[in-house]
């Protein structure tokens, strides 16, 4: 499947660039007003991944390609985007190109910077960003990529008692996961991407060796043949079968020869479905 790609959503001035920059260590415009971002800032981040570090260093790969987000941080929505007020038109339009959609919401009170609806309200916010996606969605002929329907992923830049238990029982309602980080305090973002993987559904299996040890990003639910498919578009087509070990065990076994030893290699055709953390070598014709 393509990248994994997120777009970085909420009204201005909630600390979307400040959350950008912290994820990719980007420094890009921030500022007390809104607008200052127009064109979408794009930034590659490697997916954090202890497993496949260790399956490197066991297989003295030369390379270690890990999985990758894009993050997009997409310019402040207002209310009256959908119908074009503040620029609206174009950063909706930004919004249709992600797979996730990553609402920051602001939570921390703070008389210095200012909230461009003049209170802080969380709920409002929300309700203010999907009414526009909704709204927006009303003039599309797209019904397939409607952006209301897209996956979301919220987080609330303040901290824990800043955010109503109506408020996270709205979220869970909806179906989507959240996170609250205070974004001044320089907070542990390694979470986000595992959260963005499980909002979309989404698993890593690994292929390794002298070469290179990579992640690879499926669906949860892909079968053998689509994950082959996934390294190189011929193996979708030419799968005979695979050997496949979850990472854990082939760690503890120390190698793929020893784990072959112990019996521990498994061969799957193609109606397996690979699971999170499989270790797989596609044979193909």
């Amino acid at each position: 499947m393509k990248k994994l790609s997120i777009g970085i959503v909420g009204l201005p001035n909630v600390g979307k660039s400040t959350l950008f920059k912290l994820l990719t260590k980007q420094e890009v415009n921030i500022a007390n007003y809104p607008f200052c971002t127009i064109d979408p800032n794009v930034g590659v981040v490697p997916v954090p991944d202890e497993r496949l570090t260790k399956l490197a260093a066991m297989s003295e790969s030369k390379k270690i390609i890990p999985a990758i987000v894009e993050f997009y941080d997409i310019a402040g929505l207002v209310k009256g985007a959908s119908a074009g007020e503040g620029l609206g038109n174009q950063f909706l339009a930004h919004i249709r190109e992600v797979s996730l959609i990553l609402m920051v919401v602001r939570a921390f009170p703070s008389a210095e910077i200012t909230h461009v609806e003049n209170s802080i309200d969380p709920a409002r916010d929300i309700g203010i960003i999907i009414t526009e996606l909704e709204l927006k969605d009303l003039e599309s002929k797209e019904k397939e990529n409607l952006l209301a329907a897209k996956k979301r992923l919220y987080i609330f830049n303040g901290h824990e008692e800043d955010v109503s238990g109506a408020v996270r029982e709205g979220i869970a309602k909806e179906g989507s996961l959240y996170l609250i980080a205070n974004f001044a305090e320089n907070p542990d973002l390694s979470r986000l991407a595992e959260e963005a993987y499980r909002a979309l559904d989404l698993i890593s299996f690994y292929t390794t060796g002298e070469d290179e040890t990579r992640a690879w990003t499926i669906r949860r639910g892909s079968k053998a043949p689509q994950a082959a498919g996934e390294i190189h578009t011929d193996f979708e087509q030419k799968f005979i079968r695979a050997e496949v070990i979850a990472a854990d065990k082939l760690l503890e076994a120390g190698g793929w020869a020893k784990a072959k030893a112990k019996g521990w290699l498994r061969l799957e055709g193609k109606d397996y479905v690979v699971q999170e953390g499989d270790v797989m070598v596609i044979r193909h014709g």
